[in-house]
């Protein structure tokens, strides 16, 4: 796995893209490229606090995180951006607006959004448009940031060019008014800030040159004559393989790929055994590749759904074999010119995100699946061969194939060889989206060169004016206002001084926007020439802000805390007030610390290594508020 990240030169930039600078990036390549281990990669080595969510069930478990809809609490339906009322919608639409205004999460969740540093989106070529514009939205919000997706740097990875996103005809009907397509990139979100477009173009599934330079071809809607004749010269109908293992069939819809499977497996003689699957704690991304009931008979053909995690890798995903026996509960399967193998149960864990004791993103398994890791294999639908690798298919491209399958299909086989068409290809079966191939434009490994030196520039940036933030005191002070039972003890006098503080935070925050954007402009304006002025900037903010917090926000506070508690409730009050009186240093500390930063000058040469040593600081700054209070103490009295 580490052997091909070192061979594949593109894939190191992404990582130092993800790792050093808050660039939002667009990760393609087509199948086999390395776009999965690649992600293993970044979660395994990157220091940023991450999670992973993905469309579907499926490519969740793939990606070992939880889907978006699971991870946002997203309602079911779609999603309709701008100011529309309830009753111009269409029904199974709500607002965008209305959704973010409605949702209510809970105070870890929303901890949870504010620490993390980088999403990750799983096959976002199946994310619809209003998804993405639904997501942007929500972030903004709860981060307090209106910053694209609230700040959040975005990983998204897919290939345009395979499975688009499923939307209803009546659905994109009304979707239509808003977006020119249903893709991702076509989000309002994206149109306006575009991310970066990097590819990978290594193919480590095929290695038959002329196989790859036909994929590459239909990718591009630039495949010739020649190159299609030599596609069709694998044409053909009467195909019968007397071999002990048929080559799958890959169908375009499930009740065909359904129908081959039962048949076939009804004409074989003997007992069919069904194995139930074991499901352990909450495990709701059903619609895996396992079966909950599988019934299998001595004969079956099958292929595995899963990667062998042992050390010999006996097995792959898409590998097919027979099933050889079947006896108290032991299952065989035999494969061609290789040892029998003894099957054992395959696990898929369901996951959920949560800050740990040390304001770390923690991934937790909260459920599991457990079952035998193949599937009936004379048949399989393009949908359910993604990620899967066959030696051998049987493709039919006939009338069944929308536009853009085929290329899904043929990507799915090693070799031309391996593969069988049951009708010709032609050019009107292969055409690729004119949406997607206006929208691609990836940057070469140049470009890429050129882009990252700017991008951590402005990272440089943004990590000193994270500094200036007062997100976590407003949602410190907001979990006191919208407290249950200090609501009910219904005491005036403390939320009239509790409205005013937070009126105060709130102005505060509005002039750290302010501030934050000045500051940018000048480094548009400037670049890092122009260091001392913003330097002056924020020397002046922080002097500005910290006298603004003691004299509106701390005096006022430490004037309800002075008041000795007479009952239980004035307690909680009081023990709440101390939390928000710590983030009120922390907050100071951070500006104190935010202002010596750029202190001296900074050459592009040094960006990586300032970029590692101050997210160390910064993390031990975080952790340890009580040890940094020195310089806030001086300021306050």
């Amino acid at each position: 796995m580490k052997q091909v990240v070192e061979e594949n030169p593109i894939a190191d930039k992404v990582f130092e893209f993800i790792e050093y600078t808050n660039q939002s990036i667009f990760l393609t390549g087509k199948a086999g490229t390395g776009k999965t281990t690649l992600l293993k990669r970044i979660k395994r080595e990157s220091s940023k606090k991450m999670a992973i969510v993905a469309p579907t069930g499926v490519a969740a478990m793939n990606a070992k995180g939880t889907t978006i809809n699971s991870f946002f609490q997203l309602p079911p339906g779609s999603f309709f951006p701008g100011d529309v009322g309830f009753q111009n919608l269409q029904e199974g639409f709500v607002s965008i607006q209305s959704v973010v205004s409605d949702l209510s999460y809970t105070n870890d969740k929303l901890k949870l959004f504010n620490e993390l540093e980088l999403l990750v989106i799983d096959e976002v070529s199946m994310v619809r448009c209003d998804v993405m514009d639904m997501i942007d939205a929500l972030l903004r919000s709860v981060r307090k940031n209106n910053s694209p997706f609230g700040g959040l740097q975005l990983l998204l990875i897919g290939d345009l060019y395979q499975l688009p996103p499923v939307v209803k005809r009546e659905e994109w009907s009304f979707l239509s008014k808003a977006y020119p397509s249903p893709y991702f990139f076509d989000a309002l979100v994206i149109r306006k800030h575009p991310v970066l477009q990097i590819e990978l173009t290594k193919v480590f599934r095929q290695t038959e040159e002329t196989f790859i330079k036909i994929l590459n071809d239909i990718r591009s809607n630039q495949i010739d004559d020649e190159s299609l004749a030599l596609l069709n010269q694998r044409f053909d109908p009467a195909f019968k393989d007397e071999a002990d293992i048929n080559p799958i069939i890959i169908t375009s819809h499930n009740a065909e790929a359904n129908l081959i499977n039962k048949q076939k497996l009804d004409e074989l003689a003997g007992e069919a055994h069904t194995f139930d699957a074991e499901i352990n704690g909450e495990f709701k991304e059903m619609g895996l590749q396992a079966e909950q009931q599988l019934t299998l008979k001595v004969g079956a053909q099958i292929m595995f759904i899963k990667n062998d995690t042992g050390d010999e890798r006996k097995f792959y995903n898409g590998k097919i074999g027979k099933i050889k026996s079947i006896d108290a509960g032991d299952i065989y399967v035999s494969f061609p010119d290789e040892e029998d193998l003894l099957l054992t149960k395959s696990s898929w864990q369901s996951f959920e995100y949560k800050l740990d004791d040390d304001e770390q993103v923690s991934q937790n398994q909260v459920g599991e699946f457990l079952q035998y890791p193949i599937k009936l294999a004379w048949a399989v639908t393009i949908h359910k061969s993604q990620g899967l690798t066959f030696d051998h298919a049987i493709i039919d491209a006939g009338k069944s194939f929308i536009s853009g399958q085929v290329y899904v299909a043929l990507s799915r086989v090693r070799t031309l060889g391996g593969l069988v068409l049951k009708s010709k290809i032609n050019k009107d079966s292969l055409r690729s989206n004119n949406e997607v191939l206006n929208f691609m434009k990836p940057l070469m490994l140049e470009g890429l060169t050129q882009k990252i030196t700017l991008a951590q520039e402005t990272f440089v940036l943004q990590m000193v004016l994270d500094h200036f933030r007062l997100h976590t005191l407003m949602t410190e002070l907001n979990v006191i206002a919208t407290d249950p039972e200090i609501n009910k003890a219904n005491i005036p006098e403390f939320k009239t001084q509790l409205a005013e503080i937070i009126a105060s935070v709130s102005s505060l925050n509005v002039l750290v926007e302010k501030f934050q954007a000045q500051v940018k402009q000048l480094h548009q304006q400037g670049g890092f020439e122009a260091q001392a002025t913003f330097q002056a900037r924020i020397v002046a903010a922080n002097t500005y802000f910290a006298k603004e917090l003691n004299l509106k926000v701390l005096n006022p506070l430490l004037k309800i805390i002075r008041v000795k508690p007479k009952n239980k409730i004035q307690q909680q009050i009081q023990y709440q007030l101390q939390k928000v009186r710590q983030q009120i240093d922390n907050s100071l500390t951070l500006m104190h610390v935010g202002t010596g930063l750029l202190e001296k000058p900074l050459e592009a040469a040094n960006y990586k290594n300032w970029i590692a040593e101050h997210r160390k600081k910064q993390k031990r700054v975080q952790d340890s508020p009580s040890a940094a209070q020195e310089p806030v103490t001086l300021q306050l009295f």
